[in-house]
């Protein structure tokens, strides 16, 4: 619902953050993608910097670049799931105000959580998933 994060940082709702800050979900996370509490914790963390990082190039650019990442994420009843981010920084021309319009879904599926923090040892690997991604999405 829109109330439960109107007005939140990201981090808060989404991803890493919100995951090492509920009681239990990183070691739940550490056990289902058969990596230690350590690694777990690393990957989080690469996946929340390549987030940030898609969001900074989004922000860049207003109403020119969508912004892009994967990350894992929470449902409510404390199922972890993979989450496919797409956000886009538009102004209002009115006021000249920024604002950001973010859509996301689970592709556990598709990129189950196991292949994603695998993928979240490396550059070269993220890359290679968010490209694979992104030919899934062009060809649908």
């Amino acid at each position: 619902l829109a109330a439960d994060i109107a007005g939140k940082k990201c981090g808060e709702v989404i991803g890493g953050p919100m995951i090492k800050a509920k009681s239990g979900a990183l070691a739940q996370l550490a056990s289902k993608a058969g990596v230690s509490l350590h690694e777990a914790d690393a990957r989080l963390g690469f996946l929340t910097a390549k987030a940030a990082e898609a969001c900074g190039v989004m922000m860049a650019n207003p109403g020119m670049r969508v912004g892009v990442s994967i990350l894992v994420n929470m449902k409510k009843n404390g199922v972890l799931f993979v989450n496919e981010c797409l956000l886009l920084s538009l102004k209002l021309p009115a006021v000249n105000w920024s604002y950001c319009v973010g859509f996301q879904r689970d592709i556990s599926k598709e990129v189950p959580l196991h292949a994603l923090l695998s993928a979240a040892s490396s550059d070269s690997a993220y890359s290679l998933l968010i490209s694979r991604r992104g030919a899934a999405l062009d060809a649908r």
